[in-house]
């Protein structure tokens, strides 16, 4: 390649941004480009690159899920709009590509019967490590304790403000992450940039959040977990729910059905409307069927306490089967049984037999609809993820450059899109600064190459 060299700035060292690096340069090299032709900068505000992804899955870093790519995208992103665009992305980047590109600098594997993929060594820490040296790899440079104040869009190219540095580039790639986990150093920057250089951007809020309760759940319940029931959200006639683990903290819930339903919630809290959170403890089960079993059971077992029959009842069974003390099944927790009385308005002495039909209507109803409490808060400061960021009707989905200023790209948790719990959110990120990285690359080549032409 012939003519002066050419600058890509990278605004962001997370996963996509030191992603966006090392693609790039791997294109730049096959495309016959020389590593002093395109010179690479990544900016991160923080004193070293990386911090989300050391704190990812708790330390360990989920780096994937174990799926085809539909599978992917379909377990990891419910909204269909946010499937499409990503489809590309993570079909020419994909989580076997991830895998295989990991695995050749070292790096063992192991995917969980959920699917999660983590390190053997259980240690973000060494995942950081392999990334940087691939970045020294890729002769990226790294400029730490940067934070961006400006972008200015010209028609020769960028300047990117940093406090009292100033940064020329050909081209630039935003990758500044969300505004969860501001602790983490991602507060939302790369918003406020693409906004001031006119991108549209949907309204932040948490993702893969705990949910705060206006009254904290009572000290009995505090730290129980109940499993594989139906979370659900209500307000105002609207309701959205999910399957499986709930946990009860101190201050409301936490745990991956609370997680996945946070962006609803939070959704329906920001809107100024009041959102009741209840749990159904037998999700596939008509009220009939549940009011019939309980019948059964008082014929089976009339002398028996209401209080007993719930401590010895399968919790989401699979199966409405004769409550059996032997089972390995989980059980509604002791704690959860007398819940349950208090709300139903059942004293604690009540035989099977002795429950009219009025309280075993009412039984039900609770069973179906156990009160866990109103919502005070959904904490972005708490929250795994995102939502919200750069709409991503202004992206192209298979370049990531911005449709309003060419050469400009966007990737990551900056773009309006927020995935499960499981390793989706980083796989995206990965993806997402692959291609972005891969495209500012040849598009810059493309443009050096029509000049020497010219």
């Amino acid at each position: 390649m012939s003519g002066a060299s050419s600058t890509l700035l990278i605004i962001g060292a997370g996963a996509s941004g030191m992603l966006a690096a090392i693609s790039a340069r791997r294109t730049a090299r096959s495309l016959g480009v020389s590593d002093e032709r395109l010179r690479i900068v990544l900016l991160e505000r923080n004193p070293k690159p990386g911090n989300k992804i050391a704190i990812s899955g708790g330390g360990h870093c989920n780096l994937t899920h174990d799926a085809d790519v539909k599978r992917l995208l379909d377990k990891g992103f419910l909204r269909k709009n946010e499937q499409r665009f990503l489809r590309h992305a993570i079909h020419s980047f994909s989580n076997a590509d991830l895998l295989a590109l990991f695995g050749r600098y070292g790096l063992k594997t192991e995917a969980r019967e959920d699917g999660r993929i983590f390190p053997v060594s259980g240690r973000a820490g060494e995942v950081l490590d392999l990334l940087r040296r691939m970045l020294e790899e890729s002769a990226a440079t790294i400029v730490t304790n940067a934070r961006v104040e400006r972008l200015e869009c010209g028609a020769s190219g960028f300047v990117v403000h940093a406090g009292e540095r100033r940064f020329e580039a050909d081209a630039v790639i935003l990758a500044t992450g969300g505004a969860s986990w501001g602790s983490a150093g991602t507060t939302g920057d790369g918003n406020r940039i693409a906004a001031a250089v006119g991108h549209a951007i949907a309204q932040v809020m948490p993702a893969l959040a705990p949910n705060y309760f206006t009254v904290p759940p009572s000290p009995e319940l505090v730290g129980i977990t109940l499993r594989n029931i139906l979370l659900v959200a209500s307000s105002e006639g609207a309701s959205d729910s999910r399957r499986g683990d709930v946990l009860i903290s101190h201050r409301g819930i936490s745990g991956p059905a609370c997680l996945s339903l946070s962006r609803s919630v939070a959704t329906m809290h920001t809107s100024g409307k009041t959102v009741t959170i209840s749990v159904d403890l037998f999700p596939g089960y008509e009220a009939s069927k549940l009011s019939a079993f309980i019948l059964e059971e008082a014929a089976r077992h009339g002398t028996r306490q209401v209080r007993t029959f719930l401590q010895r009842c399968p919790l989401a069974p699979e199966r409405l089967d004769a409550p059996d003390s032997s089972t390995d099944a989980p059980t509604i927790p002791n704690a959860f049984a007398d819940e349950t009385m208090r709300q139903a308005g059942i004293d604690k002495e009540v035989t099977m037999s002795g429950l009219s039909r009025v309280q075993r209507l009412g039984l039900v109803s609770t069973l179906k609809r156990l009160a866990l409490g109103t919502v005070r808060k959904v904490p972005l400061d708490r929250a795994e993820v995102s939502a919200g960021g750069v709409t991503l009707g202004e992206i192209d989905p298979k370049t990531m450059q911005s449709k309003l200023h060419p050469s400009l790209y966007c990737c990551g948790e900056l773009l309006d899109y927020a995935g499960e719990v499981g390793g989706f959110n980083l796989q995206a990120a990965f993806s997402t600064g692959w291609v972005a990285g891969s495209n500012a690359a040849r598009s810059l080549f493309d443009k050096a190459r029509q000049t020497a032409q010219e």
